[in-house]
């Protein structure tokens, strides 16, 4: 009776569109209240407080505010410029640059909203101006930015480890062949759209390796940060947390030495990094305490009981898990997924002997495709947005997408040699 009363009125705060950080925060309140047990209310505060008292928790606005400095620091310009370079003579021309430009930019901003919001308002503009259609410029842009999480710095990466109790640092360099190939592999389906004729996509002249030479220089010191990054973080020199510093320091750094006006965005910078940061805290705390009611209804050990009933193969449990993912992921954002099933998940993989490491990348590939997906497909809105496309047009659009990227999911799920094969290699 009180679980009953715990999910449902969760479910009922989540239809009424309240915030999911109260109404995690709210419905857990009523269950304390409510509940047969006795519990004291004081719970709530303590376990709210403590879920937050983590150290990696602070790489979260700095890696927000670093997106949003170089947003403003003419950075994706250049990128955009240095990938159009390297690859707009392709058959597929900015469906490429789109996407190469995407991976570039996923070294550091750690979110696929930003990346979609930033990088996206020049390639969409770009590409529109070419004469691609406006669905297929917002699909494309939408797709590769759900890159941005996978390819370290990630925050959505930085979540899950504190939650599951795992390295971050781990993770970000488990994420970077997996975020390699799905660009590769949307840059296949980008290639066959326009071989086939099914989409109208100019090509640029290959530009001569002096032309590429000096794209080159001008994006220099904005390539080297991802490299500053994740080598700093690979060769133990920096922690996760301590590199989101570095990357907002840098991120100030190039907006000085390129001459671009940035001071004067400063206080909308650090406004809106508080409003973001604020909003991803709450939903944590939100779910610490809810997280805590699970577990003292042995909801994660009920959990696991039922699945290793049904089967004991972890290729299928792996299956299942997957799919449930993808169908949360087409009504919650990621940080609630991850929050509601890390709990329950958790005790399940370990059970099974699965490498939490190679899980989070499962997990974080999931949760993405999500964001591509409606009817939330938060990714997919936001490039509509900027294109000024139908949304209906941008979704048929992003059909054939979701191909590589089911493909690249299964990849990672069956195969998890190839994605440990970093972190076992620095960080063992």
């Amino acid at each position: 009776m009180d679980l009953a009363l715990l999910i449902g009125s969760l479910l009922v705060f989540i239809a009424l569109k309240m915030p999911i950080g109260l109404a995690l925060a709210v419905s857990s309140t009523l269950y304390l209240v409510f509940s047969e047990r006795a519990f004291s209310l004081t719970i709530i505060p303590e376990r709210m407080i403590d879920g937050l008292d983590s150290y990696p928790f602070l790489a979260v606005p700095f890696f927000i505010m670093a997106a949003r400095f170089m947003n403003s620091a003419g950075i994706t310009h250049r990128i955009f410029e240095f990938a159009l370079s390297l690859v707009g003579h392709i058959k597929g021309g900015l469906g490429h640059v789109n996407i190469v430009a995407s991976m570039i930019f996923s070294g550091m901003s750690g979110a696929a909203v930003a990346d979609t919001a930033g990088l996206g308002l020049i390639e969409i503009r770009a590409m529109i101006r070419e004469g691609y259609s406006r669905a297929m410029s917002a699909a494309i842009t939408a797709a590769s930015a759900i890159i941005g999480p996978i390819i370290p710095p990630s925050i959505t990466l930085v979540i899950y480890g504190v939650l599951a109790e795992v390295s971050v640092g781990r993770l970000f360099l488990a994420g970077v062949l997996p975020g390699i190939v799905m660009g590769f592999s949307l840059m296949c389906m980008v290639y066959f759209l326009a071989a086939s004729g099914r989409e109208v996509m100019p090509t640029r002249p290959r530009q001569s390796l002096c032309e590429i030479w000096v794209s080159f220089k001008k994006a220099f010191f904005t390539l080297l940060a991802p490299i500053i990054l994740l080598g700093g973080i690979a060769g133990g020199v920096v922690t996760p947390t301590e590199a989101g510093v570095i990357a907002v320091i840098y991120a100030i750094i190039l907006g000085i030495f390129y001459r671009e006006i940035i001071f004067r965005h400063l206080p909308g910078i650090l406004g809106e990094t508080a409003e973001q940061t604020a909003a991803v805290m709450f939903l944590l705390a939100g779910a610490t305490i809810f997280g805590w009611i699970l577990t003292v209804e042995r909801v994660p050990m009920t959990v696991t009981v039922f699945m290793l009933g049904l089967t004991d193969n972890p290729h299928l449990i792996l299956l299942l898990i997957n799919i449930l993912l993808l169908g949360l992921g087409m009504f919650l954002n990621s940080s609630t997924i991850l929050v509601l099933t890390i709990p329950v998940f958790n005790p399940m993989i370990m059970a099974l002997g699965i490498d939490p490491v190679h899980f989070g990348i499962i997990m974080t590939l999931n949760v993405m495709i999500g964001m591509l997906t409606p009817p939330l497909g938060v990714c997919l809105y936001i490039a509509a947005d900027i294109a000024e496309a139908p949304f209906e047009k941008v979704f048929k659009a992003v059909i054939p997408f979701y191909i590589p990227l089911i493909i690249c999911l299964l990849l990672v799920t069956y195969f998890p040699g190839w994605v440990l094969f970093l972190p076992n290699l620095f960080l063992n």
